[in-house]
């Protein structure tokens, strides 16, 4: 017998080559949660009938699906999350069997999964819940001492399709997440001391176009509607004035976020498996205060930005035994 819980719940993506288009999930994911929820408008008739009070009329509307799903950040597969993340990618290697992945903000357009949940019955049943046209409209990566690395990706798809078979689950080999031991964060070239950080990528999509059109109940491909947004923040000991001072004076500098795997090497060679991500970025605060006897400390919160170009402003490289994203 199966096990009546989440325990047994899954996760799967595959990528689609026609939006909204069913292609089978053959990449798996150790996942720690989702609220990815259905949705069906109901259209209610205005209409005024003699003698009747309660509503008489009704139809149903335009569907959707959306919400977020929270990962560990693997040190395998991720590069399919950064894909559509970012949406330009490319990879060279293998050099002593390593692949170094590199993702910079690129065309969302034509970039979609299909993503399948297997969510456990009280009896033991896995249903399948697939969710085709599926899109990530934002993200947010963060980690803290003494925790796993985790990204927390928000989606909206554009229909739920339940006559599927449930795929049958295979993991990456060698599937370990990063960690804050491995976590190093550093700011114009030199480390800082920090108990925590964040950062979120919000991709500017427009959500549901629903048209007056055949198939009218399904949204369209949602576009990128405006500038995407890079911003986060790290809480840093409070040890001089120097990351306070580029506040005040508006220095933009160099943040680099580098998680290093803390298990075996990547098989064929010794090189460490690890996702670096790289932002030129202006801060926007704060000062450090006393709350009471405790220790200070330097909460700085940034945004990402480049007069040079976007991939100035936020590069990813995801060094990894993957051949491709």
């Amino acid at each position: 017998m199966g096990t009546p819980a989440g325990l047994a719940a899954q996760l799967a993506f595959a990528e689609e080559v026609t939006y909204g288009t069913f292609i089978a999930p053959t990449r798996f994911f150790e996942f720690t949660d989702e609220d990815v929820k259905f949705e069906i408008a109901r259209l209610e008739s205005q209409g005024l009938r003699a003698g009747r009070r309660l509503q008489h009329q009704w139809a149903a509307g335009a569907k959707m699906a959306s919400g977020s799903i929270g990962l560990e950040i693997p040190n395998v597969g991720f590069g399919l999350i950064l894909k559509h993340l970012l949406g330009g990618a490319a990879v060279a290697g293998p050099a002593s069997g390593a692949f170094t992945h590199t993702f910079t903000p690129g065309d969302l357009t034509g970039k979609s999964l299909t993503t399948q949940f297997g969510r456990p019955r009280n009896d033991a049943t896995v249903e399948d819940f697939t969710y085709v046209g599926t899109k990530i409209s934002s993200a947010e990566i963060a980690c803290k001492a003494g925790e796993i690395a985790t990204a927390k990706l928000n989606i909206f798809a554009q229909d739920e399709d339940q006559t599927r078979t449930l795929a049958t689950p295979s993991y990456p080999t060698g599937i370990v997440p990063f960690t804050f031991v491995g976590g190093v964060l550093s700011i114009a070239g030199s480390g800082v001391d920090v108990a925590e950080a964040d950062l979120t990528i919000d991709n500017a999509l427009t959500g549901a176009r629903h048209r007056l059109k055949s198939g009218a109940a399904l949204s369209k491909e949602p576009l990128e509607n405006g500038r995407r947004e890079v911003t986060g923040s790290c809480v840093a000991d409070f040890d001089n004035l120097t990351a306070y001072n580029r506040f005040v004076t508006g220095t933009e500098a160099a943040l680099v976020l580098t998680f290093t795997g803390q298990g075996a090497a990547i098989p064929g060679g010794s090189t460490p498996y690890s996702l670096q991500i790289t932002l030129n970025v202006r801060f926007d605060g704060d000062t450090p205060n006393v709350s009471g006897a405790e220790v200070l400390t330097q909460p700085l919160t940034f945004k990402a930005l480049s007069g040079t170009s976007d991939a100035a402003a936020i590069t990813a490289v995801y060094v990894t035994s993957d051949a491709t994203p």
